[in-house]
């Protein structure tokens, strides 16, 4: 019988290697590179702001999460993205 931990080591080796059928795919390279993006989670945010403070910055490629964002709503905190 096969335990969680004997199914997440074959996920693993799995993406590690990758699919077989695109072995021989050609792969396309992206013309500029992307943008990092974070995603920033109500946790994370709540440790950004510090007490009193009204605004708070973020990259434009950050993604906020719907939770942080009613979150800085309800504070009156502003999002300013660079």
């Amino acid at each position: 019988m096969l335990t969680k931990g004997d199914i997440a080591d074959v996920i693993s080796e799995y993406l590690l290697r990758g699919p077989r059928s695109c072995a021989g795919a050609v792969t396309a390279k992206a013309s500029r590179p992307l943008p990092k993006r974070v995603f920033i989670s109500d946790w994370e945010l709540k440790k950004l702001v510090k007490p009193g403070q009204k605004a708070v910055k973020v990259s434009a490629a950050d993604i906020i999460s719907p939770l942080s964002m009613d979150w800085l709503d309800y504070n009156g905190i502003e999002v300013i993205r660079e």
